[in-house]
């Protein structure tokens, strides 16, 4: 095989992918406008389930699971995009955190600690990771602690909770992982 053609093709699916991806993010954004209407949930696991296996259906076994993971990921962004568009569900999300802690956005910080559990069928540690990394945070503190399908989770994010990307962050694990909670703001 000639690793040069091999490219080329690669570079030809990537450029048609790219339309593709922009139309499905402006379709997100309808999403979010309509979430904001009618103050739904982003994160619908039910709905996602179902997308992923009616899609995933019929896709050969050897890349089976790899469309999979390219499935969770694309919607794990969507909603990210999603979750940015709705500036009023992340500060709303944000306040009733804090509301539960001696802390308020004016404390001075640079680091995040918080606590939250998942569930390896609704979305698992990976997209969790992802959700950190996509939003460029960075871990200092990690620690995890599995019992049957639930993780208990705690880390110490680097930022302020008055950032663009932390309070993004903060929102989507506060609305798709169980238990969250702001720990303290150090």
């Amino acid at each position: 095989m000639d690793l040069n053609k091999i490219r080329q093709d690669i570079d030809r699916v990537d450029s048609s992918i790219k339309p593709l991806f922009i139309e499905r993010m402006a379709c997100g954004k309808n999403v979010a406008l309509a979430k904001a209407e009618s103050k739904g949930n982003v994160y619908v696991p039910e709905r996602e389930q179902q997308v992923v296996a009616n899609r995933a259906k019929d896709v050969s076994l050897d890349i089976h699971d790899e469309y999979v993971a390219f499935l969770l990921h694309l919607m794990s962004l969507c909603r990210r995009y999603e979750y940015g568009i709705l500036t009023d569900m992340q500060e709303e999300t944000l306040a009733d955190a804090l509301a539960k802690t001696d802390y308020s956005i004016q404390t001075p910080h640079n680091k995040v600690a918080v606590a939250f559990d998942t569930r390896e069928d609704a979305g698992s540690i990976q997209l969790v990771m992802n959700m950190i990394a996509l939003n460029s945070i960075r871990i200092e503190q990690l620690s995890l602690n599995s019992e049957g399908p639930v993780s208990h989770i705690n880390c110490t994010l680097l930022g302020n909770v008055n950032e663009k990307n932390m309070k993004l962050l903060l929102c989507q694990l506060a609305k798709e992982t169980q238990d969250f909670k702001i720990k303290e703001l150090i």
